[in-house]
């Protein structure tokens, strides 16, 4: 019996994804590294040496390891995700720390540098300090530090605790609210997660975000004439908030994006803008560098 490469593909496609929820229900411990996610260009690849290899003996062996890549990647960036934030192990206990770094006037500028693996972060509000917030969830361990250089001063978030997506569950909640007064850049690292930051009300200068496979909700105020957005994603949903005053240009190579571009122009085939580019005072530039995603832009 002679099987088609199409149907080798998706029989190990669903035998991938099916073997993979038996095992984690079995309590198997799958030892999966949290940034397979970041190896999507890797299914590009495949989907290109099978299109050479058309009609070749190899063709099958393509479609083959193409299905069963594309089953890990799926469980690691979707299906494990939902399904493990609800199965945890039931002897291991969920922790909460807060942490808070009191506000120097003289501090003008401030950068925040956050790396996590799976779980939500959330970030909305002001606070009298520097930083505010709290930290919850299985193996909780935070690394919270501030350094200060003349004017200057540097936060730094780390869940330690994060080596697999499956196995032991290190899924967290992290929640915070930020000081209005100083010029903010942001940096922020995550693999798997569920990203929504309200930063209308802080002076956001620039915003660094690369993630694999996250639904993520951000949102711009107007307290800075220029903002700067550098966007790296994978498998990802993102929806970007900003101001109906302020312009905004977006640069990147978005082939396999889905986007829907409030208020946009097509200028070339790696560039759009708002209508209002040239006239605006505030303007947004986001540089965009995205796998198979969907972006979508929309004005409040």
């Amino acid at each position: 019996m002679k099987f088609k490469n199409g149907q080798l593909f998706w029989g190990f496609l669903f035998l991938t994804i099916g073997s993979l929820f038996l095992l984690d229900k079995n309590n198997y411990n799958l030892f999966i590294p949290n940034n397979i996610i970041d190896y999507w260009p890797v299914l590009i690849i495949l989907w290109g040496i099978a299109i050479l290899l058309k009609d070749t003996i190899l063709k099958p062996i393509v479609s083959i390891i193409t299905g069963i890549f594309l089953g890990l990647f799926l469980y690691a960036s979707v299906f494990g995700f939902h399904y493990n934030s609800n199965n945890g192990d039931k002897n291991e206990e969920i922790s909460t720390s807060e942490f808070y770094e009191n506000y120097i006037d003289s501090t003008q500028n401030a950068t925040i540098s956050i790396r996590t693996g799976m779980g939500k972060i959330s970030v909305a509000g002001t606070t009298d300090k520097l930083i505010s917030g709290v930290s919850t969830g299985i193996n909780n361990s935070l690394n919270f530090s501030t350094r200060y250089s003349n004017n200057n001063a540097r936060i730094v978030l780390r869940h330690i605790k994060e080596e697999f997506i499956f196995g032991n569950n290190n899924h967290s909640n992290l929640e915070f609210c930020l000081n209005p007064n100083p010029v903010w850049i942001i940096d922020l690292q995550v693999g798997a997660a569920n990203v929504i930051m309200d930063l209308s009300e802080y002076k956001v200068a620039e915003f660094n975000l690369e993630t694999g496979a996250t639904t993520s909700e951000l949102t711009f105020g107007d307290k800075e004439e220029l903002v700067k957005l550098n966007i790296e994603m994978g498998a990802a949903t993102l929806k970007i908030r900003i101001p109906r005053e302020s312009a905004c240009q977006i640069k990147g190579d978005m082939v396999l994006v889905s986007r829907e571009l409030e208020g946009f122009n097509e200028v070339d085939q790696k560039r759009y803008q708002t209508e209002n580019f040239e006239t605006a005072k505030n303007k947004i530039f986001i540089n965009f560098d995205g796998g198979v995603s969907t972006l979508k832009i929309e004005k409040y």
